[in-house]
């Protein structure tokens, strides 16, 4: 082992001694620069583009800005009013909560062996506060949870 360590070695320091060292050109070019020009490729190119794609490229800066209109996914909170394993009182608390709010969306789901049933759609807890205290009010047990959340920001016109 130790002369094939002996034996590879000043093989691979002569290769690679010989390999770094050969191919290094330098290229340079003289490009005219018009002082007129603001770029000096403005001449040369035309861009031709549908102009759908200006109308798109608006609506992203404006939603990127925060003040834009549209549907956003974001981590946020919602309000748990339901914990269990029984599906039919899971279905029932669903149902109530509907009735009682049906502004506000409500979302069941299943992890063995537990149903939650989980209400609205808050960037903040603060935001939940409200809604978790009418909710404890009337479901007793309640907590705020973090969730991945649907934030819909439209027109008042859309709404």
């Amino acid at each position: 082992m130790r002369t094939l360590f002996y034996i590879l070695m000043p093989v691979l320091l002569l290769c690679g001694r010989y390999t770094f060292s050969c191919a290094q050109v330098k290229v340079t070019e003289d490009i005219p620069v018009d002082t007129t020009v603001k770029n000096p490729w403005d001449n040369n190119i035309t861009f031709n583009a549908d102009p759908r794609l200006a109308l798109l490229l608006e609506r992203h800066k404006s939603q990127g800005n925060g003040g834009g209109y549209g549907v956003r996914y974001m981590r946020g909170y919602r309000v748990q009013i339901y914990y269990g394993i029984d599906r039919n009182q899971a279905i029932q608390r669903k149902v109530d909560f509907i009735r009682r709010f049906p502004n506000e969306k409500t979302y069941m789901s299943y992890t063995q062996p537990q149903y939650r049933v989980k209400v609205g759609n808050f960037a903040t807890r603060q935001d939940a506060v409200e809604l978790y205290r009418q909710a404890i009010n009337i479901y007793g047990a309640c907590m705020i949870v973090p969730d991945n959340v649907v934030i819909v920001n439209l027109p008042p016109a859309e709404q």
